[in-house]
């Protein structure tokens, strides 16, 4: 895929070391040379801001821990902004048992670390920078103006829907998208962006995504067939609060939670709810400490915010899983809640190490996720353990497959510099498209095998009329297996009643991970008729364990095709003059041509150049028709003839062009016209 999007601007002033460099070379230096989790961080520079009242108060520091357990009291009570695991930590319990963390910590906090036997070193700090440094983000007031404009350029695609409002009263506005022409009961795909108002570059990817999705609908046919078959929402900010809070208008960097002041203000600036600690699922294991950067709020789902998403959650998909069970297999529906940063891509459980029910099933989708965006595949709580967070709510509750990506390493923080904006976008946008083509059976298509290079060829003759397709069928990412099958689908899926072809293996056998394979369809219809609309084909392939990958959409060529224009013109001359018209030849097939042009017979003399012409495929040529008005004329002064272009080497293939001559005349005698002058 080509580069989407490049928001990037030379005036920022963090397109330098960005972030923490720093912090890690230090951190893992200290690591990998002492072998144990105890790095010495004094003097290492952490690009981090702190408000101006709270400079002294808050700091960036390193903490070292020991075990799982230790991790877990840490993740419970503080702001954690990356984990670094020690070289020789033991993950055979599938996470990091040893290691340092970075956090942004309070006076209390300190105490805190004190009262628990928690050593830490303290990182300096860089002077207060945000949007306006940063002109690659978009402020929430741009947010809104893009959704607005977006939705009256495609009002048939695009549609705003109010889930509720902030704290502040800011509207939460969710994005649809869809051809609304083809009805809404369709798969969704839910994307929600910058629940924390610091990750910036998660909104940004989610109008990249939006962008890619409108401005190609109608041109490519994967975006097209994905608007076509399914709906997608996109919820660019969930807190636009925290997020207005990392605007020019502040000077508080680094705002992570909401706005809500009701349950203590700390430090004059510290206050809100952490809203990936609020949801009603597995609520009450994050901090109760309103000072903290993770506090999960007095009760369950305590906020505005938290209640109009996990409404909306629930509005879109159906309850799919009794209990504590499984969802089925054929569960549909798929939740994407963008974060950043370290270079993750999540799936529940985040409260417990504990397997969810379709932990098979999540960590096959997962991991495809991550050969998009290169990112490690793994369940939430190897990270760190995190209880009401979104991504649990919608799996816990409704059986939704449902998934955290973390953008962005170390290197780039939560203020990624603009020179990694397409770095940081592009891959995760990738991400995005694939798992909207299997948000229909999120626990099913994963696991089949990827259809590429799909082309389609159209061989006219009307004897045979068919059409051949050949593809690549490839599963080296999907689990490695022998490519077992293929088949291709004529302009409509299998859910609208679409008949499938078999594809062949073009070596002779289904017997490697890639395979290229070809299907060959007998058209059903007219080849007049077939010719009057444009046709896709759909291709997906099978592993030898049963399972189908997902569509891909390929265009139906023609191999042998022509288009002349205008098809009728009428021009007018003097007597003894001459009329010249100009036509365009194009070769709208797939294959070089060479086409014969010919005229009927006339009454008048003309000239048509050229007569042969050899063009290759997508070329134009321009012809010329000259008609010479005679003299004298008889009657009925004009003169009709039919230009004829012929492919020669599918001689089926023909179009006609008719063209109409009129005489003017000064002075007529009966029954000629003659010349006046």
């Amino acid at each position: 895929m080509p580069p989407l999007i490049c928001r990037t601007n030379a005036r920022s002033r963090r397109d330098q070391i960005p972030l923490a460099v720093s912090i890690i070379v230090a951190v893992s230096f200290a690591v990998l040379l002492a072998g144990v989790p105890a790095p010495t961080m004094a003097g290492a520079s952490a690009v981090r801001t702190l408000p101006p009242d709270d400079h002294a108060l808050r700091r960036v520091v390193t903490i070292p821990f020991a075990s799982r357990e230790d991790l877990g009291r840490l993740a419970q009570r503080l702001d954690i902004w990356t984990v670094v695991a020690s070289p020789h930590h033991d993950d055979s319990a599938g996470g990091t048992s040893s290691g340092t963390i970075i956090s942004h910590i309070s006076p209390g906090d300190e105490q805190w670390l004190r009262s628990q036997g928690f050593a830490y070193e303290t990182l300096s700090v860089m002077e207060a920078l945000t949007i306006p440094d940063y002109p690659c983000y978009r402020t929430v007031d741009e947010l809104t103006a893009q959704l607005d404009q977006w939705a009256g350029e495609y009002p048939a695609l695009a549609e705003l829907i109010t889930l509720g409002t902030s704290y502040e009263g800011r509207p939460l506005r969710a994005l649809r998208l869809t051809n609304r022409a083809t009805g809404l009961e369709k798969p969704i795909l839910f994307v929600m962006a910058n629940i924390h108002g610091r990750e910036l570059i998660t909104p940004e990817v989610a109008m990249v995504f939006a962008k890619v999705l409108l401005e190609r609908y109608g041109t490519d046919l994967d975006m097209t067939w994905l608007l076509d078959q399914h709906r997608i929402e996109i919820l660019v900010t969930a807190n636009p609060d925290g997020h207005v809070r990392n605007e020019a208008d502040y000077l508080w960097t680094d705002w992570r939670k909401n706005a809500n002041p009701t349950y203590g203000i700390c430090g004059g600036t510290t206050f809100g709810i952490d809203l990936n600690r609020n949801s009603s699922y597995a609520w009450g294991g994050a901090s109760s400490n309103p000072c903290a950067l993770t506090y999960q709020g007095p009760t369950a789902a305590s906020e505005t915010e938290t209640q109009a998403v996990e409404s909306y959650i629930r509005e879109l998909f159906p309850d799919q899983r009794l209990g504590n069970a499984a969802a089925p297999l054929d569960t549909t529906g798929l939740f994407i809640s963008l974060h950043s940063y370290s270079n993750l891509v999540l799936w529940p459980w985040g409260y417990t190490t504990i397997a969810s029910p379709n932990a098979m099933e999540l960590a096959q989708l997962g991991k495809k996720l991550a050969t998009f965006n290169g990112y490690t595949a793994q369940q939430a709580s190897a990270l760190y353990p995190a209880s009401g967070t979104t991504d649990d709510f919608a799996y816990g509750e409704l059986g939704v497959a449902a998934y955290t990506f973390e953008i962005g390493g170390i290197y780039d923080g939560f203020y990624a510099p603009c020179s990694r904006y397409d770095a940081l976008v592009q891959p995760n946008v990738e991400a995005l498209l694939y798992a909207a083509k299997v948000a229909r059976t999120p626990y099913l298509t994963p696991a089949g095998p990827d259809a590429l290079d799909v082309d389609a060829s159209a061989t006219l003759d009307p004897g045979a009329p068919v059409i051949t397709v050949t593809a690549r069928v490839d599963d080296r990412s999907s689990g490695n297996l022998a490519v077992a099958g293929a088949e291709v689908f004529l302009d409509r899926f299998p859910w609208e009643g679409g008949v499938p072809v078999p594809a062949v293996a073009v070596d002779g056998a289904f017997d490697s991970s890639q395979e290229v394979v070809r299907g060959t369809l007998l058209l059903t219809t007219s080849l007049a008729e077939f010719l009057q609309d444009r046709h896709a084909v759909y291709v997906r392939g099978q592993d030898s364990s049963g399972a189908w990958g997902p569509f891909t959409a390929g265009r139906v060529e023609m191999v042998w095709a022509l288009a002349l224009t205008p098809s009728v013109v009428q021009g007018v001359g003097k007597p003894g003059g001459t009329v010249d018209y100009t036509f365009w030849l194009t070769n709208t097939g797939g294959l070089s041509q060479t086409f014969s042009l010919t005229r009927t017979s006339t009454h008048w003399p003309t000239t048509l150049v050229p007569t042969h012409t050899l063009l290759v495929a997508r070329a134009s040529t321009s012809v010329t028709l000259s008609v010479a008005v005679p003299d004298v004329i008889a009657p009925p002064f004009s003169d009709v003839l039919t230009i004829t272009v012929q492919s020669e080497e599918a001689p089926w293939v023909t179009e006609t062009a008719r063209v109409e001559t009129r005489a003017l005349w000064a002075s007529l005698f009966l029954p000629f016209a003659v010349r006046s002058d």
